[in-house]
């Protein structure tokens, strides 16, 4: 049995500019009588008023965060839109992510929907405010009306894409294919690269990859004027699909093309690489490619990192993977800046975990622990049995006992039953588990 690594996020805490803010924001969302705007002096005329409205569209997201009612929720935003508050509110992206996954959650898309409509129509028409909107939409069908009902100076491939990309996560790929077909007569777009590089993603996702080599192909061709030139993304997202199918013959010809032509690769074309290695066992020269990312200052994501450290507890070499993973913790902190660096995936900590458990690295095993500790997260359950009887045999029953009293404070809820079972298999020196959750 193992459970998931559960992190959980720590409630951001409001500035001081956001709690001076607080007030004014209750009496525009509450019974009170709303002072007019007209009386104050300009708001956004100064830098610090600037920053005023900024802890001002904070403190609402907060607002947002903590209501429970969806009727409040979208209350609360359709107010900011409608006032004079929040000047340049449409430009919000995390607000409006936020308050229509809320609403959407909540099992309220009508109240989504409504409220990016009222987003579109509270500023003048932009391809990147209609994408945003797009991209936000609970279902395809009330983006694809969003779309057809936009003006036309908020049309172009950028938008179209956005439009393509809803349907493609609702898994429509024959309504995306026609849309795409009729896109140029119906809705006035021709489609450009990035429309095509959403079509090729469908195309690989369905598994269709001879025909997303045939589209990449005349997008390569430069006599056909009706397909824009292909970038590494293009070529990127057909190699994925090559990898998927463990097509060596068209992964190997693909990357030939990538070089002939002297597109430069990106994070995603090295990751591609790096999985290609790891499924073949040859996890090492993964490694390498990482060297080669540094020297061309192609920062790694997690991706790069989980695929390698999989790799090699997939090969049994548990000392590279918990050097992989030293080194992104090292990469995390240089030069000290928060910004830099790659976060470990959960998963790569349960992979990582299990595997020094089971080749008996109980040192390494313990510091990964005490690592997911700090982040207030549990291990796998039956890893941590294994890394307390290990801890155990060797004659470190007191840290043994420690591991224990960490897990029975982090383990919440239904989990805690299932710990509890762990718990009571447990056999320490003393000869009784520390705790019965």
């Amino acid at each position: 049995m193992a459970s998931l690594l559960l992190c959980r996020r720590h409630a951001a805490h409001p500035s001081a500019a956001v709690a001076a803010a607080s007030t004014r924001l209750l009496r525009a969302f509450s019974a009170l009588p709303e002072v007019d705007p007209s009386s104050s002096p300009a708001a956004t005329s100064t830098p610090a008023a600037a920053a005023s409205a900024r802890a001002s569209v904070l403190v609402l997201q907060l607002a947002v965060r903590a209501e429970a009612d969806p009727a409040r929720i979208h209350s609360l935003v359709a107010s900011a839109l409608s006032g004079h508050d929040f000047p340049r509110l449409h430009t919000s992206r995390q607000l409006f992510s936020l308050a229509t996954s809320r609403l959407t959650r909540l099992r309220r898309p009508d109240l989504a929907a409504s409220l990016l409509h009222q987003l579109l129509a509270s500023a003048p028409p932009s391809p990147g405010l209609l994408a945003r909107a797009l991209s936000l939409f609970p279902g395809p069908d009330d983006a694809l009306r969003a779309f057809s009902s936009s003006p036309p100076a908020a049309r172009s491939d950028v938008s179209l894409s956005a439009l393509l990309s809803a349907l493609l996560r609702a898994g429509r790929l024959d309504d995306l294919k026609s849309t795409f077909a009729s896109a140029e007569s119906s809705l006035g777009v021709a489609p450009a690269r990035a429309s095509h590089n959403v079509l090729l993603h469908a195309l690989v996702k369905n598994s269709e990859i001879a025909a997303a080599q045939k589209l990449l192909d005349e997008m390569a061709n430069k006599k056909l004027k009706n397909r824009p030139a292909p970038d590494i993304i293009s070529y990127n997202t057909v190699l994925a699909g090559y990898s998927v199918q463990d097509d060596e013959e068209g992964f190997e010809k693909l990357l030939k093309e990538i070089n002939a032509k002297k597109l430069e690769p990106n994070v995603v074309t090295y990751n591609c690489r790096i999985q290609w290695f790891a499924k073949r066992g040859e996890t090492v020269k993964g490694e390498e490619l990482l060297d080669v990312m540094e020297s061309k200052e192609v920062a790694p994501n997690y991706l790069t990192y989980n695929a390698l450290v999989q790799g090699y507890c997939k090969e049994g070499n548990v000392g590279p993977a918990m050097r992989v993973f030293k080194r992104m913790k090292v990469m995390k902190r240089r030069e000290g800046r928060s910004d830099l660096g790659v976060s470990a995936h959960s998963q790569t900590y349960v992979v990582l975990f299990k595997s020094l458990v089971e080749n008996e690295k109980l040192d390494d095993a313990l510091w990964i622990c005490k690592n997911c500790f700090a982040m207030k997260a549990a291990p796998p359950f039956e890893a941590v049995k294994g890394l307390v009887e290990g801890l155990v045999k060797g004659g470190r029953s007191e840290e043994a006992r420690d591991v224990i009293a960490k897990m029975d404070l982090l383990v919440k809820g239904d989990a805690k039953l299932a710990w509890g079972k762990v718990v009571g298999e447990l056999s320490l020196e003393e000869g009784a588990p520390s705790s019965n959750p």
